[in-house]
């Protein structure tokens, strides 16, 4: 078993910040590199530790921490290879189910998460010692926990088990001298990160600190991992806390979750913000959706790279009437010409920044319609057929996109339902892959979608196997690894 209580040398790089309100919360700028010895001290060094956990973060689900390519371009949903495709090997790789260990996207994505839990068990090995108000130690702490619990949640679905780093250290290569949890111990992990967290954060903020994770953000990510595990009585549990606090609701009109003004909104449970001309506080999160050749006409500026792209499927899966179907564009005027090239409006047309990387388009981790459709579902399985409150809470999201309430549905049919919704609510937000690992569906349906003639663009030609559901380890981890990291099987 894996020690969780490793320590090692503590000289953890941070990034300091400074300013509470929610300007300078989006603004913040590193200002050095400072040992323990030099920060740590007062109450705004905690605050903009804290804030450095963020910023850590927002890389992680910007375009440059390429999460939305490792799950979103891995699912049904998106392609790379679709009209006006502009990626790489890496990108077509991943899309394709042919990646290998030095894949850079996926080297990316694991480094940058394990900065973010360097990030917040530096916070988390001082905080109690510090002379922070007590109010504000729990509140930082339940922060730290949350955003820890969440990159292991994204770590442990998409490699298995990984190494499991609690205490500070001294770079992000000393995560690989630990070895590596059991799938049991990072879960283990993640649970108690989250039922800890869930007794100290606020329910709300305020709105000059709009974006904090809050009690609620908490609940539902818990809920979310029992849900994942199959312990449905746990998650009805934490997903009945949020639905009756009433904190959250869903925004009456579709389209306004994507307008440039949606920051913090009331759908809005954990999202990740970004702000535009701010000097590396955007996100090139539309330049990487725009299709290639859209530069100046679907972006304003900077370049239209096609990286992730909706598959003619997920276009095809809309039922008449269903305004879900809006977001997904299938094309744009150039010259005076259209070009036949889908792609997803909510992440493209609020582009207001100055180029790459220098967007204010927000990452929805979850909104509370996934909290509404994950309550449906775990309650059908935890009772093996839907209830009053499943019934509700899936009819809800169907009201919003304009169609009709459901009723009289077994447990199969129900279950069917509800993750065909859970598909069309938020096919572009990073859940459709996770969602179909968690169901076992993964490659039944990726296997019936192979793509070829006839059959539309999913980035699939030959059947995947079933140790192609997790990514191979990247090689910097396994080389450096010391006990040994094992690879995943099959690479």
């Amino acid at each position: 078993m894996i020690s969780k209580n490793i320590k090692i040398a503590v000289a953890l790089v941070i990034l300091a910040f400074s300013g509470t309100s929610c300007e300078d919360f989006l603004a913040s700028k590193p200002i050095s590199q400072i040992g323990e010895t030099d920060f740590f001290k007062t109450e705004s060094d905690f605050r903009q530790a804290v804030v450095g956990a963020y910023n850590a973060l927002g890389q992680v689900y910007s375009g440059n921490g390429y999460y939305s390519l490792l799950v979103d371009l891995r699912s049904d949903n998106t392609t790379e290879l679709g009209p006006g495709g502009g990626g790489n090997d890496a990108k077509r790789n991943i899309d394709e189910f042919r990646e290998t260990t030095d894949n850079e996207h996926l080297t990316a994505f694991w480094q940058t998460s394990y900065v973010l839990i360097a990030r917040t068990n530096s916070i988390l090995a001082r905080i109690d010692a510090s002379p922070v108000a007590d109010n504000l130690k729990k509140q930082f702490t339940g922060e730290a926990l949350s955003l820890r619990a969440l990159a292991y949640f994204n770590l442990v679905r998409l490699w298995g088990g990984v190494p499991l780093v609690t205490e500070p250290i001294s770079d992000i290569d000393a995560s690989y001298q630990v070895g590596r949890a059991s799938v049991a111990e990072v879960y283990a992990q993640i649970e108690a990160d989250l039922v800890k967290a869930g007794g100290m954060l606020p329910a709300t903020y305020p709105a000059a600190e709009a974006g904090k994770i809050t009690k609620g953000a908490a609940e539902s990510l818990l809920g979310q991992v029992y849900l994942t595990q199959k312990k449905y009585a746990e998650a009805v549990a934490e997903f009945k806390k949020v639905v009756t606090a009433g904190t959250f609701s869903l925004l009456p009109v579709y389209a306004n979750l994507y307008k440039a003004s949606q920051q913090g909104n009331a759908e809005a449970v954990l999202q990740v913000q970004y702000r535009t001309m701010s000097n590396g506080l955007g996100s090139n999160l539309p330049n990487h959706f725009a299709p290639t050749g859209s530069q100046g006409i679907v972006v304003p500026t900077g370049g239209a790279f096609g990286f992730n792209q909706p598959t003619e499927d997920i276009a095809a899966a809309y039922t008449t009437g269903d305004v879900r179907r809006t977001n997904i564009a299938d094309g744009f005027t150039q010259a005076g010409n259209f070009v036949a090239a889908k792609y997803i409006r909510g992440y493209v047309e609020r582009e207001t920044g100055g180029g790459n990387a220098d967007s204010g388009a927000d990452w929805y981790v979850i909104r509370y319609a996934d909290v509404l459709l994950n309550y449906a579902e775990a309650i059908n399985e935890a009772n093996k057929a839907p209830n009053a409150d499943a019934y509700a809470a899936i009819n809800l999201v169907r009201k919003r996109a304009g169609l009709a309430d459901l009723s009289g549905l077994n447990y199969e049919t129900f279950k069917t339902a509800v993750y065909n919704e859970e598909r069309l609510e938020s096919p572009f937000e990073g859940h459709r892959w996770f969602d179909l690992l968690r169901t076992g569906r993964a490659m039944e349906v990726m296997n019936a979608k192979l793509s070829g003639p006839g059959k539309p663009t999913v980035g699939v030609s030959t059947p995947i196997k079933e140790y192609q559901l997790l990514y191979p380890i990247p090689a910097i981890a396994v080389i450096t690894s010391s006990p040994a990291i094992v690879q995943n099987q099959g690479y």
